[in-house]
């Protein structure tokens, strides 16, 4: 009983600068992205981290590794920029 919340109280306003969104009533502040909306949509038809398929040569990667880091394929492309 002692809990309740006061139904009298104004609605607390949680005001978000851009850049920050709040999680669990916290403000957490977003790190910089260095990629637009757009760059991380085409991001997603190529890169093997989502097609699991190397993008130079179509050879499939392993999909039951899941904590890579390093994406190299033996035909020589590579990309740690993930």
């Amino acid at each position: 009983m002692d809990f309740r919340e006061d139904p009298n109280l104004e609605p607390e306003e949680l005001w978000q600068p851009e850049g920050a969104t709040y999680y669990n009533g916290e403000l957490i502040v977003q790190p910089q992205q260095r990629w637009t909306q757009q760059q991380k949509l085409e991001l997603l038809d190529w890169h093997p981290m989502f097609t699991a398929r190397c993008p130079q040569c179509g050879s499939e990667f392993d999909r039951g590794y899941t904590s890579r880091v390093h994406w190299d394929c033996k035909c020589g492309w590579m990309d740690d920029s993930i």
